[in-house]
């Protein structure tokens, strides 16, 4: 497996990155993060992304959740899985996910989870990064 940097900018946003994919959190207010994907994870980060956003929720509850995954490309099928996992066993804890797609295979891949993970309209897509940055804004506010 391959190393995962794990960097804190003064800004208080958080980086790892492993293998040419990235996954950088940005605390928006208590109760709400941002967090944004960029390249492939094949499961080269183990359990330590979801386990940054189990932090957050561990401080602030409930979390409402943005994900960008415009520059995400097809996570793996374990990947999946476990964010599917993490869904079910944390809905209760989670206000709302909001997910940005910039694919039809990611975009898939969101709604496969969505389904599996049967938390109604817990997860919502979006294809429009105006929409979702203003829930973005306003999530900040």
């Amino acid at each position: 497996m391959p190393a995962v940097t794990r960097t804190i900018a003064e800004t208080g946003e958080l980086q790892l990155s492993a293998d040419g994919c990235t996954f950088v959190y940005r605390p928006l207010r208590p109760g709400a993060l941002l967090v944004t994907i960029t390249g492939h994870d094949t499961g080269q980060f183990g359990s330590s992304t979801l386990d940054e956003i189990r932090l957050e929720l561990l401080r602030n509850r409930p979390l409402e959740l943005f994900v960008d995954a415009r520059e995400a490309l097809g996570p793996a099928v374990s990947v999946s899985r476990e964010w599917t996992r993490f869904f079910v066993l944390n809905r209760d804890q989670l206000r709302r996910v909001n997910v940005l797609v910039g694919s039809k295979v990611v975009e898939l891949t969101i709604a496969i989870a969505q389904h599996l993970s049967r938390t109604g309209n817990l997860i919502q897509i979006y294809s429009d990064a105006e929409a979702f940055a203003g829930l973005v804004r306003a999530a900040s506010a």
